[in-house]
């Protein structure tokens, strides 16, 4: 969630400071101080939310947008992803839509293998070789990336009609779908 800043992003382009947000992150320091900022920037209700996006229950039909920043490739397993994807659908009130930006994998091994390696590039020159291992063992043990087509094809399973792809680079996505009826 980094402190807030997807939902101060989102008021600034709806150009609204009347929008009620609700914040879910596993960090109560983090919630903290996103509830201030967000809270600064809108005169709707802000709700903070500690939890686990996989135990949290969220309200049906009650969201116009729900943003996951960097938290669904946290899921564990393919349960974990259908059971997630199922809870935000029925969260979203009809009409209403799904944003991702997540860390994502590749269905061609090829392909993978490559983005991998300009990934670990990337994080060799930002904290050296042993930063990138330490991130990469973090991802082997504790991560289940997805391909973003592998998430879209869940999206549609679980409900969204319509979905597409907002951007791609390497291993990170910006993605969603909306909700009809």
């Amino acid at each position: 969630m980094r402190a807030g800043n997807n939902a101060l992003r989102l008021l600034q382009g709806l150009g609204d400071t009347d929008c009620d947000c609700d914040l879910l992150d596993l960090s109560a320091p983090m919630l903290e101080r996103a509830g201030q900022r967000v809270g600064a920037a809108t005169t709707g209700t802000v709700r903070t939310i500690q939890g686990d996006i996989r135990e949290v229950t969220l309200p049906d039909a009650s969201y116009d947008v729900v943003v996951a920043a960097a938290v669904l490739h946290h899921l564990r397993d393919d349960a974990d992803w259908e059971s997630v994807f199922t809870r935000l659908y029925r969260a979203l009130a009809p009409g209403g839509s799904l944003w991702i930006t997540d860390l994502v994998s590749h269905e061609v091994p090829g392909v993978h293998d490559l983005m991998w390696t300009r990934y670990g590039a990337y994080l060799s020159d930002l904290g050296g070789a042993a930063y990138r291992d330490r991130v990469f063992s973090y991802i082997d043990r504790e991560d289940t990336p997805r391909p973003v087509t592998w998430q879209l094809e869940l999206m549609r399973r679980v409900g969204f009609t319509d979905v597409d792809i907002l951007h791609k680079n390497s291993c990170f996505a910006a993605f969603g779908g909306v909700k009809h009826g």
